[in-house]
């Protein structure tokens, strides 16, 4: 062995703690070429078998890179994907069958209902998810198209019903000054004038944000 070659492989040694950090990142840029669900069913593996997951060589198909076209779709997916479960979280949802059943219509009669803003669902990936809040006593609560006609929002503008039901799942202050803070869904609030005042105002300044 000459001493060029003597030479580069001490150059080439790194500390522990060097070492160690090159292995993480290494780690963690491999970990960004696998899949979210794949990191997620890893994380719950023993220790070798999560690590064999991650390493694993990626397949041919996933070598070449994404267009950025490509990747802002998966990345709008998910965000469709992510708000739909947080959602889903928040209410009870039925399906048309259940709701046909509660108002006595047909799926025809619930489709024109909807069409008419009286009745909202939340669409994901084509199908209908119908909150449960707007329906008491087998009606559809007229709060429901009272806030669509004050917003605004024709009724098959999915992207800002979806938007609405969310908003209307989050809690709002519905308290005076100095009263005990009154934190409630603000779906619950919708019969009351002056909460609904608030629901209307605020969803219209958060349509205005681009939110």
């Amino acid at each position: 062995m000459n001493t060029a070659t003597i030479e580069r492989s001490q150059s080439a040694v790194k500390s522990l703690d060097e070492a160690k950090a090159s292995l993480v990142q290494k780690f963690i840029a491999r970990m960004n070429k696998v899949s979210e669900s794949e990191v997620i069913n890893a994380a719950n593996l023993d220790d070798d078998k999560a690590l064999a997951v991650i390493i694993k060589n990626p397949k041919k198909g996933n070598d070449k890179p994404l267009s950025i076209k490509a990747l802002n779709e998966i990345a709008f997916a998910q965000l469709k994907a992510n708000a739909f479960e947080a959602v889903k979280s928040s209410y009870d949802f039925l399906d048309a069958g259940d709701v046909c059943q509660i108002l006595g219509i047909s799926k025809q009669a619930l489709s024109k209902k909807t069409k008419a803003g009286q009745v909202i669902a939340y669409t994901n990936n084509r199908r209908k998810y119908y909150p449960d809040f707007q329906f008491e006593k087998n009606k559809a609560d007229a709060c429901v198209a009272k806030l669509i006609k004050a917003l605004e929002i024709g009724p098959e503008d999915e992207p800002k019903v979806n938007l609405l039901i969310g908003f209307l799942a989050k809690t709002m202050d519905f308290s005076n000054p100095g009263e005990p803070e009154n934190l409630q869904p603000r779906y619950k609030l919708l019969n009351n004038e002056a909460a609904f005042k608030i629901i209307l105002r605020d969803f219209k300044n958060r349509l205005e944000m681009g939110k």
